[in-house]
């Protein structure tokens, strides 16, 4: 039995122990949301019976919405609603962002006591704690791109940008707009560099296509990204408007 029936198997288990037990019943099943070509990962979500509309939680306790772009984001609650942040599932660490798990009277600590454990987790590939947070204390730490005009300047591109992320190789901001845009904006150190897509549109095989390009040009400029930059960056980003994606894995695995 593979782990995504298995899992399905244990959640019906859950209900049915509910039900016997008088409790709330989960009345939507598990989903398996497929991979993101970004961040690399896939993660479950399901629907407790009190959930607004078209809301789900994540498997650790945190609310997730699809939007009209097609895009798992988080949401944080205002009063008795949810509102959807910029902020793409698997971009950041959640309680670090300010959201919160969603309040349930129903008894997701059953969830807790599933069999096989390690399919109840987030699997991510190449994007880890201490990439998006280090660990520390940041409040003092405030990078040089905050203080560049060149770099700045991006926020006030909203009809070529509407999400922007770091790319994992060379570690650099990058930014477009929708799911096939026409050009990628990439930040070299010196300004916002343009890849034109073509006919492609696909984000990650236009840039790696200038994969060697986009090396030299940060290798030339000496512009350095570092891990206390990404949640700047994201918080900065959510200032704009702009979706989060977090971490981009332009290098391809071995």
């Amino acid at each position: 039995m593979t782990d995504a029936k298995k899992f399905l198997a244990a959640i019906l288990g859950v209900v049915l122990m509910s039900s016997s037990a008088g409790a709330k019943l989960y009345i939507t099943e598990p989903l398996l949301v497929p991979e993101s070509p970004y961040a690399g990962m896939t993660f479950y979500v399901y629907r407790p019976y009190n959930m607004p509309k078209d809301w789900y939680i994540t498997l650790d306790g945190y609310p997730v919405h699809k939007n009209k772009d097609g895009m798992w984001v988080y949401g944080t609650a205002e009063g008795p609603n949810l509102v959807a942040t910029n902020y793409v599932v698997g971009s950041i660490v959640p309680s670090m962002a300010g959201i919160t798990k969603w309040v349930s009277d129903v008894q997701v600590s059953e969830l807790r006591r599933l069999p096989n454990p390690e399919i109840l987790e987030v699997r991510q590939k190449g994007f880890t704690r201490s990439q998006m947070s280090g660990g520390k204390n940041y409040s003092t730490y405030i990078p040089d791109w905050t203080f560049s005009p060149a770099f700045m300047s991006i926020g006030n591109w909203k009809g070529t940008v509407d999400r922007m992320g770091v790319l994992d190789d060379p570690a650099v901001p990058v930014a477009w707009k929708g799911n096939n845009p026409r050009v990628i904006y990439v930040w070299t150190g010196n300004g916002w560099h343009q890849v034109n897509t073509g006919e492609v549109h696909s984000p990650v095989r236009s840039l790696r296509r200038e994969y060697s390009k986009l090396r030299r040009l940060v290798r030339e400029s000496g512009f350095k990204w570092y891990a206390q930059d990404m949640p700047i960056l994201s918080q900065q980003a959510k200032a704009w408007g702009y979706y989060w994606l977090g971490e981009i894995r332009l290098k391809r695995q071995q």
